[in-house]
């Protein structure tokens, strides 16, 4: 067993909507106390990641539906977690089974009112412009958006579309528009003004465009600060070493997997097959270790075992009060 120099952050996840289509199998993680998760490069390397509460720091969520998870946030508030709620200009020719915007509003508002509004961060991305979206479409929208937010998050993130090579074919009918830097400097300024008004800060998410200017931070979704705020502990402010160089997020456990997100939006580098998609959610069970699939001849077990927080250095003294 090799443990951990600190308490474990858990992303649930950049690489799946775990609230929205894997909720029954999270929660039962949670209550078994362990989940195991695939090396993305090395399959048979399985590592065993312990969900105890008191072995993590902080549980992050992505999702553009919380919906599903909604009647299990009772349970969750035995541990540290915020929320990271997607909610786009986008209608179902890019974002397929997505909830319309209004009912996507309603779920992060009656959240927020359950949790707090400093636990929601309402992330507005990627950003791409063409015929059926061009620049005054979002410039209008972000606007409505935002105000209906008003006092339900504390922070709006951002940022433009990346053109990675396996979704060009799905975004190739789309049309997208090259983002010209007088266009992305237009709309940053319309998001922060909004922003502004409405009482959130505004933040990018690993973009390599300089807003400080428009008083637009480079953000961190694995946010350390955040996490010592809601967790009382002492991260330490490192960067996770294997994320993009633009990003500075803190180190954390990926528990998601590739290729299993229905949302199927069709920016999404998460999924490069959509029939992968399908197959893969049709092996998962609630009951199952991994978020798909099981256990296999080959595989090698790595046993992390993160030191109890309660060990930890405590912002509020070693007594942790």
């Amino acid at each position: 067993m090799i443990p951990q120099s600190q308490p474990v952050v858990i992303s649930a996840s950049r690489r799946t909507d775990i609230p929205n289509y894997y909720a029954s199998w999270f929660l039962q993680r949670l209550r078994e106390g362990f989940v195991l998760v695939r090396n993305v490069r090395d399959y048979h390397q399985v590592r065993r990641v312990d969900l105890a509460p008191d072995a993590l720091a902080c549980i992050v969520f992505w999702t553009k539906n919380f919906k599903p998870m909604m009647e299990y946030v009772p349970y969750l508030e035995r541990y540290s977690f915020y929320i990271h709620y997607t909610i786009t200009a986008y209608g179902d020719d890019v974002e397929p089974r997505v909830p319309p915007i209004g009912e996507s509003i309603d779920c992060l508002r009656r959240i927020a009112d359950r949790i707090g509004p400093e636990r929601i961060i309402w992330r507005y991305d990627p950003i791409f412009m063409n015929r059926t979206y061009p620049l005054g479409y979002h410039v209008e929208l972000f606007s409505h958006m935002a105000s209906r937010l008003k006092g339900y998050t504390k922070r709006c993130v951002f940022s433009f579309l990346d053109h990675y090579g396996h979704i060009r074919d799905r975004m190739g009918t789309l049309e997208v528009e090259p983002l010209e830097d007088t266009t992305a400097h237009s709309i940053a300024a319309h998001i922060v003004t909004q922003c502004n008004t409405n009482g959130m800060a505004t933040q990018t998410c690993a973009e390599n465009f300089d807003f400080d200017y428009l008083g637009i931070s480079h953000g961190a979704c694995i946010d350390s600060q955040l996490i010592e705020r809601i967790s009382g502990l002492a991260l330490g402010g490192k960067r996770d070493k294997n994320q993009r160089p633009d990003c500075r997020c803190a180190p954390s456990v990926d528990i998601g997997t590739y290729n299993t997100c229905l949302n199927l939006c069709r920016y999404c580098y998460a999924n490069h097959n959509e029939k992968l998609v399908h197959a893969n959610y049709a092996k998962a069970r609630s009951t199952s270790e991994f978020l798909v699939g099981g256990r296999e001849e080959g595989d090698t077990l790595q046993d992390m075992s993160p030191v109890d927080k309660r060990q930890q250095l405590s912002l509020f003294g070693a007594d942790g009060k």
